[in-house]
């Protein structure tokens, strides 16, 4: 199976559905419930990885902390860097924000951040499982002693209970996006498919990823080093059960 992860034709083309403007205007409301989930009370060094074009980067810059924003998309980056560059320019202010271009699994800076997030399904990405469990070595070692990690995943309790074969919609470009999946390996793995329709072309991607329950992700984070995993049922802090939306665990280093 190719690395879907690096194939720059995908996130341009995902570009417009994985962050449309009301994700944009989440994005400062989900920073701030991730910064009451940890405790934080003072200003943190922030790793946000990957960071897409950085709706959350930015949000936790223009909150007063200091962030280092990794992501492999040159494009993302791209745009990461203009929307700091205007918000400084609106606000009077620069943000502390540090981009890099970096693997996932490649990037590592020890002991050097307060708090890490990887948010929006942006774990489990590699079919081999030892590279994922090592994405989350990494990411304690990455944290300082009392530091957090939260992650954000569409959990297999939660996609059992709302499983959709296919699924379609209209972008507000008039593209049509269809998405196909089909779960594998005994509800561990997903096979997704992204199909972009437009003007009588398709494009098709690969984006298939491993799917985490609440035990086995905590299971590996605590292997990975964590010593205590919380599990949620959202942002806004809500126990893991039957109405959760989004499976948040905050990991503690």
């Amino acid at each position: 199976m190719s690395d879907w992860t690096a194939n720059d034709e995908l996130w341009r083309a995902a570009r417009e559905s994985m962050f449309p403007s009301s994700a944009w205007a989440a994005a400062p409301a989900e920073v701030a419930s991730v910064l009451r989930l940890v405790g934080a009370t003072d200003a943190l060094d922030v790793l946000d990885l990957p960071c897409g074009p950085g709706r959350h980067s930015l949000a936790f810059a223009s909150a007063g902390h200091r962030v280092v924003a990794v992501d492999r998309t040159e494009s993302y980056l791209d745009e990461l860097r203009k929307r700091a560059a205007d918000r400084a320019e609106r606000d009077g202010r620069s943000l502390d924000i540090e981009v890099v271009q970096a693997d996932l699994r490649e990037f590592d800076r020890p002991g050097a951040f307060d708090l890490v997030v990887n948010l929006f399904t942006s774990l489990g990405m590699f079919r081999d499982d030892e590279v994922n469990r090592a994405v989350l070595r990494m990411f304690r070692r990455s944290l300082r002693p009392g530091g957090s990690l939260v992650v954000d995943v569409m959990s297999r309790e939660i996609l059992a209970r709302i499983w959709q074969p296919t699924h379609a919609k209209r972008l507000d470009d008039g593209t049509l996006l269809v998405s196909e999946r089909r779960v594998v390996d005994d509800w561990t793995w997903v096979e997704v498919s992204w199909t972009y329709i437009q003007g009588g072309v398709e494009r098709r991607f690969d984006l298939s990823h491993r799917i985490y329950g609440v035990v086995d992700l905590r299971q590996d984070l605590l292997d990975a080093g964590f010593s205590e995993v919380l599990a949620y049922g959202g942002y806004d802090g809500r126990p893991y059960g039957t109405d959760a939306d989004r499976l948040v665990l905050v990991a503690r280093a």
